[in-house]
This record gives structure tokens, sequence and C-alpha cells, in this order.
């Protein structure tokens, strides 16, 4: 049998090869039907052609266009098509506010190679198909979503060797919502099988089931028939499950940022807890943690205004709070430095993260903070500066290219000198983290892990460096206010 047909438990897989590495696109690992979990794919007995992008998700284009499909539970793999012993896994989850998005946006290629390492990109269920869950507060069920990336972890953990991984080296990466549903995955029994993980802008913490069951019965009284009847909505046009859950996000703008009503539940048995109580109970003490933010995060969700942002910061930390803190980032802002936007950027993105970083110091763990302060020449960083996306943008270029994001509409680029650079750094700390444990590599080699009383934090950029203690006066400031009870948010 060729090198390029490999036989899974479902079924055998024909890839491709070019430019030194194999891949496989668009392999099964589960299936299942609307608002249930994820069981089985369905077998095949001869070859299947995985030579071409796999299916996406149900989701709605920047168009306004309706694409996808429920049979979507396919992920692409990409390995070196030479290489000595297992390599180690970059298990990659998407972001796309929990709405848009797939594996077949992103080409493994670079990373594979530069590792070397074996990739797998992985697409789930979004939107209402992902994360609509039809349990009470007192039972919730698990979000459609989570149950598929933990089949997609146990088909890594049954079937990567035969593509040339290590399924004992495993690392989970993600950015945005996918960084979300990796800090998630840590708290489930598959995620903490994982080494490591890499978790880039984490846009909040898992619902707790009050939450969730408020967004699914908001959405079921659009929709009308009753949580219960699953057979009725199983039956419902695609398009009508996208239209309720649609208003009912038009409706929740200045209680959710974005209206982004959607996220993985803490359901009690797939998924036990909040990521960040299982830091601070000391559970992932052995796996090393990177969580890393933009600079100027917010500026993308603050073009049409910041009314609705500011009203959900207010709504968590309290108008006294929010008061507070402005007054102090408006007497240490830089020139020309939007002090909203930075407030916002602290509160939403980075607050959260420091937290769970200070946990998992204190239970003996190692983890460390990056800030990415550097602007693509790539829209919408061009215009927009450092914002949420920029170092994704980065972590996936490929030879001195921006690559392309088909369903972001947004075309391949030509990479300037500095983008060569920053994306060089990048890549390389995440494959550091990925091979060895550590992202402390090349010029960052003297990045340590998070330690609270020096706060040393990596600023990557045309000339990334560590740094420590950023911001000292709004750490205290923040520090002032967290100790007198507003929530982090982790």
């Amino acid at each position: 049998m060729s090198d390029l047909v490999v036989r899974t438990a479902a079924g055998p897989v024909a890839g491709r090869v070019a430019d030194g590495i194999r891949s496989w696109r668009g392999v099964p690992y589960a299936g299942t039907e609307r608002f249930g979990p994820a069981g089985p794919p369905v077998p095949w007995s001869t070859p299947r052609d995985a030579t071409g992008p796999g299916p996406v998700a149900v989701q709605t284009t920047p168009a306004g266009e309706l694409v996808g499909t429920e049979d979507c539970l396919t992920l692409d793999v990409y390995a070196p098509a030479r290489a000595d012993g297992p390599l180690p896994v970059l298990f990659w989850v998407h972001g796309g506010a929990f709405l848009t998005g797939a594996a077949a946006d992103y080409d493994g290629t670079t990373l594979a190679a530069a590792g070397p390492v074996v990739v797998v990109a992985v697409s789930y269920r979004l939107g209402p198909f992902g994360f609509l869950q039809l349990g009470t507060a007192r039972e919730p069920e698990p979000s459609p979503a989570v149950t598929d990336l933990v089949a997609a972890l146990d088909w890594v953990d049954r079937e990567v060797a035969a593509f040339g991984g290590d399924p004992g080296r495993v690392t989970l990466v993600g950015q945005s919502a996918g960084a979300s549903l990796v800090c998630a995955l840590l708290a489930t029994e598959a995620g903490r099988r994982a080494r490591a993980a890499i978790a880039l802008s984490v846009g909040g913490p898992p619902l707790h089931p009050a939450e969730s069951v408020d967004v699914t019965g908001r959405v079921l009284a659009e929709l009308g028939p009753a949580r219960t009847d699953v057979a009725a909505l199983r039956g419902l046009p695609v398009a009508t499950v996208v239209d309720a859950a649609t208003a009912v996000a038009r409706s929740s703008r200045r209680q959710r940022l974005g209206g982004v009503v959607w996220g993985p539940v803490v359901d009690g048995r797939v998924l036990p807890a909040r990521p960040g109580d299982v830091v601070a109970a000391g559970a992932l003490r052995d796996t090393a943690l990177w969580f890393g933010s933009c600079r100027d995060e917010m500026t993308m969700f603050l073009r049409g205004g910041a009314d609705d942002a500011v009203a959900v910061a207010r709504g968590r930390i309290g108008d006294a709070a929010f008061d507070r803190l402005l007054g102090v980032y408006a007497a240490t802002a830089e020139p020309g430095e939007d002090v909203v936007q930075a407030l916002l950027t602290d509160e939403m993105w980075v607050r959260p993260v420091e937290s769970m970083a200070r946990a998992q110091a204190a239970a003996g763990g190692r983890a460390w903070l990056s800030r990415f302060d550097h602007a693509p020449a790539l829209a919408p960083f061009d215009v927009l500066g450092p914002t949420h996306g920029a170092d994704n943008a980065c972590l996936w270029a490929a030879r001195g290219r921006f690559v392309e994001r088909p369903l972001l509409a947004r075309p391949a680029a030509v990479m300037g000198a500095a983008d060569e650079v920053v994306a060089g750094v990048l890549q390389s700390a995440v494959l550091g983290l990925v091979r060895t444990g550590s992202p402390a590599v090349g010029s960052l080699r003297d990045w340590p892990p998070y330690e609270p009383t020096r706060g040393v934090i990596a600023v990557l950029d045309a000339r990334s460096r560590v740094v420590a203690a950023p911001g000292a006066d709004r750490r205290r400031a923040w520090a002032a206010v967290e100790g007198a009870g507003v929530p982090a948010g982790a």
C-alpha cells in the first residue's frame, strides 16, 4: 500500500504529496445527528479521495451567503514526506466567533515542514448546530461542538501514528473562539492528554448552564418547537435555524461582545468545570501553557462605535470600576492612544488570561504570556493596526505571502520585510512549544514562564523582545479592582 493511502478505523484515505509534505484533507473523524453528540463516522471500504478541501460547517459568509453542511466533521492532516521517527502533533482549532471558519481555510504545509511536525486541523459544528444544547440548567447537555472536538482528539490518539504523528506529544493550538475551545478542551478528559496548549486571543470562558439555557430558550422561542421535541427541531430547514439564532444575536449586543451568544457549556460530564478552576486546582501543572493577545484587540470590534462594547464591559466589572480604570488609562496614555480601546482590550482579552497564568504559576506549572504588536501589511490590519487576528495571519503565512482565506473573503498578499521577520519569530516559538514544551527559542530565548512578581511577557514586533511588567500603573489599578471582588473573567 502506498504511503499516501492510510487505513483508519473507519476506512482507507488516499492523500497527495506536494513540496515534500503529504496531506490528507476532509478525513471523517465522527458523525452525528443535529443537536446530538458526536459518534462514530459512517465506515467506507474503498480508498476515499482526501486530496481536496473538506466540507465546511453551516455558516454565513461576509457577503451574507449561507453555505456549508451539517455533515462537516472532518479534519485535515499534513505530515513531512520524510521524517525520523514519529513527530509531535499540532492540533489546530480554528476561530470565528463560534460562527464561522473551517479546517479548509488553513494550509498546514509551512508549519509541518518547518517543525517538522504533523499538523491536524479540525472542523466542527458552528453556531446553533454546534452550541445549542437542549438540556436544562440543572441537567445540561454537552455542547455538540465540544463532543466533536473530543471525538477529533480521540481520533488523533487512535489514528495519528499511521500518519507519522506521536499521540503522546500533542499540543492544542487555537485562536479567538478556537482559543476559548482549546481552554475548554483542557478541562476535558481527552484534552488533558495534551502535553501543551497555545491559546491566542481567548474570547471568554465557557458558559454556565443557566447562560446556555437562556440562549437556547430565546432561540427556541423564535423557532417554535419545545426543547423536548427533538424530532421537530431536526426537521426544521437549516436557514430557519440560522435565522432564529441571528435574531437572538442581534438583540444581545449589549450583553455579549458583538452579539456572540454561543460558546461551550460547563455540562458537568464532558466539560466538568471552567478552565480557570481546573488550572487553579493544579490539574494542568504538567501542561505547558501559552496565552497570547494582540495589542489592539478591540479596534476590530469598535469600527461601528464603542457604545455596545463599553456596555458589555460595564456590565461585567461595574460602572464605578470602569470609570476608575478609565481615569488611570487616560492619565497614563501614550501619544495617540485610544484609551477606551486599550481598557476594553485589557478587560476582555488580557486580564482573564493573566489570571490563568497566575493560577498556573501558583499551582507549580508553567505558562507564558505574549503580546502581538505588529500590524501586518494586509487588510484590515494595514488600517486597524495590530488588532484581533493579526497574529493569526502571520502564524499561517507561507513563503513570503499571507495565504488566501476563502471563508473570510481575504485574498493572498505579499509580505513585507517586517512581516516576514515577525512571522518567523511567531512560527518558531509555536513550533518550539510543540517540539520541546517551551516557546523560548531564537530571539525569544530569554522568555521565562510567567511569574506574577515580575510579570515578564514577550512582545512580538519588528524587534521582538522580552519585557517585564508593562503598564505597571494600569496593572496596579486592575489589581485593586479585582481585589475588591470584581471577577477577573477566567
